[in-house]
């Protein structure tokens, strides 16, 4: 008998193959978050999760993701899960110009007298978002109205998240109310990029 092979099917599992690749999606995550100008606290406190969720993601220390966290994480990048987790491509990311600074185009000349009001606050707002897609740096525009001598409307002096709290302020980080808000003074051309990236698939 001990010759003799069984015919009955082998009891043992291969081991499961993760079809997410987790050290890859920390990594998206960390390009769109840079890209956006955003610290971990920040996007962490947009998605709804624990910042120790994008910290270990980011640096591929995190072994699974609640599926729930993902379609939080999904839905602030706009993406759709598949895409979060790489099993649909993703756009390419825009490429910032390198070094960009508003400084060297000079103050706009509605800023001169400063922020005055909650209706200037919200067009330096559009401002921002502007800058951002044309590259700069939420402390480069942070540095950028201090050498103009703006002071914040609520007070204090220009850092990355003062300007991320100004532009958060008026638009929820929603890409409906940034397009609304680029729309109101007169930056139709970034409002029309942004509606386009709401398509699938989508930035």
């Amino acid at each position: 008998m001990s010759g003799r092979q069984s015919s009955r099917p082998s009891s043992k599992v291969s081991p499961a193959v993760p079809c997410i690749d987790l050290a890859a999606l920390g990594e998206r995550l960390r390009r769109w978050r840079q890209w956006r100008g955003y610290s971990r606290a920040a996007l962490s406190r947009l998605a709804g999760v624990d910042p120790m969720v994008v910290s270990r993601l980011e640096a591929r220390q995190k072994p699974r993701l609640e599926v729930e966290t993902a379609a939080k994480l999904a839905r602030v990048c706009e993406w759709t899960l598949d895409q979060l987790c790489g099993l649909a491509p993703v756009p390419a990311l825009p490429a910032p110009t390198p070094g960009y600074t508003p400084c060297p185009e000079g103050m706009p000349a509605w800023l001169a007298d400063g922020l005055r009001t909650s209706t200037e606050d919200r067009q330096l707002a559009a401002h921002i978002f502007v800058w951002q897609v044309r590259g700069a740096t939420l402390q480069a525009i942070a540095e950028s109205l201090t050498t103009w001598g703006v002071r914040p409307f609520e007070g204090g002096q220009w850092n990355a998240a003062r300007v991320r709290a100004c532009l958060l302020r008026h638009t929820r980080g929603t890409k409906t109310a940034q397009g609304a808000l680029l729309r109101a003074y007169g930056f139709g051309a970034e409002a029309r990029q942004l509606a386009a990236r709401r398509t699938r698939p989508r930035l």
